[in-house]
């Protein structure tokens, strides 16, 4: 993650996004013109460039999200929040559930080419909310992590189950703890996008489109939470999931590319909003695993170990995305591009390894499934330390 701040004004969201309303139909663009290869390696990166529209420590009077606070002690003593209920005291119903809305974003460049998750494209003949939506970000299946089954659940359920395993398995205090997603589906928003910032890549599907970050975020922020929030289709309690198809993101010019999701949070005195941003990369881009539902499972297992991008940790680092130190409980970025194959009907997705709650906090025997310290083993080991 940068550490760069960007302003972005409300003119050049404008100047970015126009006629973009809830549920909009779309508007024509010019005729095509040649897409150019993309500048730089493709890089994959998550949350570059975003920071939380907030002050470090949300009040616990304006969280309305399923969710608990508490310390825990890794030389310094750190206070986290997780989406959930504590799984480290008994529950009598351990189980969460979180309303979870999937929001499709089409957007219409000036090029004239269209990229819609509601669609289907040359490289997949089912769209990529129908696939999200048989995807395991929401279906419940069996799970087997480290050698050991941790129940039938939605991906990043399962996980939850697994970094706590100690106090989730059948012989644990909470052996019925979840956190699920029940999600709804909105109807497509359609989004004109302006040239001055954005690009589009020769890709697979034919092409990839790309963003840039600090103006979308400000767009999410300033446009798209408000009318969503006035409309009544989402609130506190809710995460709205944002979600492109073969649009990306990158920082300030092409050559900081790409980000291909992020999740972040908004506050004000009274009321504290979380979101999730994904792409569905439908092609092969990025080569090897970095396709269809990763970046999703890469954001919203985030989302519940870290929902208001504020856990602290000791420096971590060197590993994954993350080229020098980070110290913050993003469970994805150090096992990006490491993934699962899990086939649902004839399709087989691909999901992201994550690092235990344990990695981070160096935690020794590990809480997680396995003894391990990641969900598919790569980790066996506490983070070393980073500087």
């Amino acid at each position: 993650m940068s550490s760069v701040r960007r302003v972005i004004t409300l003119a050049s969201c404008a100047a970015l996004f126009t006629g973009a309303v809830v549920g909009a139909t779309a508007a024509s663009a010019a005729s095509p013109h040649a897409v150019p290869k993309p500048i730089g390696p493709h890089r994959v990166m998550y949350q570059g460039g975003i920071h939380p529209k907030q002050a470090v420590g949300v009040s616990p009077s304006v969280v309305k999200l399923p969710s608990f606070s508490t310390t825990v002690v890794d030389g310094s003593t750190f206070h986290y929040t997780l989406v959930g209920k504590n799984p480290f005291v008994v529950q009598a119903h351990p189980a969460t559930k979180v309303s979870t809305v999937v929001i499709p974003l089409k957007f219409v460049f000036a090029s004239g080419h269209l990229y819609d998750p509601t669609a289907a494209n040359t490289c997949d003949g089912t769209s990529a909310v129908s696939r999200i939506a048989n995807s395991p970000v929401f279906t419940a299946t069996g799970w087997k992590f480290n050698g050991t089954s941790v129940g039938k659940a939605q991906y990043v359920d399962a996980f939850r189950r697994g970094e706590f395993f100690q106090f989730t398995n059948p012989a644990g205090i909470n052996p019925g703890y979840h956190v699920r997603l029940a999600p709804t589906f909105q109807a497509v928003t359609t989004v004109n996008v302006g040239s001055a910032v954005s690009a589009e890549f020769a890709g697979s599907c034919p092409f990839e489109g790309a963003i840039e970050i600090g103006a979308f975020d400000s767009f999410i922020q300033n446009s798209m939470i408000p009318d969503l929030t006035t409309a009544g289709i989402i609130n506190p309690k809710v995460l709205p999931l944002f979600v492109t198809n073969d649009v990306i993101w990158f920082q300030t010019t092409t050559a900081n590319c790409c980000i291909l999701g992020y999740h972040n949070a908004t506050s004000t005195a009274t009321t504290a909003q979380t979101y999730g941003v994904a792409d569905y990369e439908s092609g092969n881009f990025f080569g090897g695993p970095i396709k269809d539902i990763e970046p999703m499972t890469h954001e919203v297992a985030e989302w519940m170990d870290d929902p208001f991008v504020n856990n602290p940790t000791n420096p971590w680092g060197h590993i994954g995305q993350v080229s020098g130190c980070q110290n913050n409980l993003e469970n994805g970025d150090p096992l990006t591009g490491t993934t699962i194959n899990k086939t649902l009907g004839t399709f087989t997705y691909h999901v992201q390894e994550l690092a235990f709650f344990s990695w981070f906090y160096h935690q020794t025997p590990s809480l997680g499934v396995g003894g391990k310290y990641s969900n598919n083993g790569t980790f066996t080991t506490p983070a070393p330390p980073c500087s």
